[in-house]
């Protein structure tokens, strides 16, 4: 309720009056203007540690008596309650969704198989492990590995981090899970097949880089072609790590 030291709308006014209209003091002046509404988005980040705070208050009073009291001066100049809470209200926050490379669709060419190739398209959104990939194949890839790959000059890239996904079948998009492919926030993704054609296109897209050979172990570094405006049906998904 609004304190008044004058009259209604005189030039003491403060406070609130109806929670609609505010008064505050600006320097010699008094102003009066709509009481503002704090908003509540309830965004993802929000409502985790909103149920982090419950989790807390509801674990403090599943103790014990004397669990509650085995907390007091354990933080100096805090009650027992409060150092309890302060150790509980460590805030982790959600995982972050990421994912990398080009979707897993039927495209109008092929890449063949003997190289490494990296898509361009998409770099990974954040750092954390890949656990699944979609490709889709022209011709049954043999003896798949993917990996992530990220810069060391221009056209140089190195491996960070791979595993054997088999063989895949040709026809429609398929999926890899149970993986775990470590990645770091701009890396990209590739993959080197021994036998078969994987969908791709040859414009409009972020471009692919191309090297003959094996270089998709954890490690392995090569020199690369460009080749602009390409494509190729590879696609991870994951999310970041605490």
């Amino acid at each position: 309720m609004s304190k008044l030291k004058s009259p209604f709308l005189s030039l003491g006014a403060r406070g609130t009056i109806g929670d609609a209209l505010t008064f505050q003091k600006r320097g010699q002046l008094t102003i009066a203007r709509k009481k503002p509404i704090p908003t509540d988005p309830k965004s993802p980040a929000q409502l985790t540690w909103r149920q982090v705070y419950k989790d807390a208050v509801s674990a403090w009073h599943a103790l014990s008596p004397e669990e509650k009291e085995a907390w007091r001066g354990v933080c100096p100049g805090l009650t027992a309650y409060q150092c309890f809470m302060s150790s509980q209200l460590k805030y982790v926050a959600p995982p972050i969704p990421i994912d990398i490379g080009a979707l897993a669709i039927d495209r109008a060419f092929t890449k063949t198989s003997g190289q490494t190739l990296i898509a361009k398209d998409n770099p990974a959104n954040a750092s954390g492990i890949i656990t699944t990939v979609k490709l889709w194949a022209f011709e049954t890839l043999m003896f798949v590995r993917v990996g992530t790959l990220y810069t060391t000059n221009t056209d140089t890239l190195k491996c960070r981090d791979s595993a054997a996904i088999g063989n895949i079948t040709s026809g429609s998009e398929q999926t890899v899970t149970g993986l775990s492919i470590a990645v770091v926030e701009g890396d990209y993704i590739g993959l080197h097949f021994f036998d078969g054609r994987i969908d791709a296109d040859l414009v409009e897209f972020g471009g692919i880089w191309a090297v003959d050979g094996r270089f998709i172990t954890p490690g392995d570094e090569a020199d690369y072609r460009q080749y602009g405006g390409n494509a190729i049906s590879l696609y991870g998904i994951g999310e970041s790590q605490p």
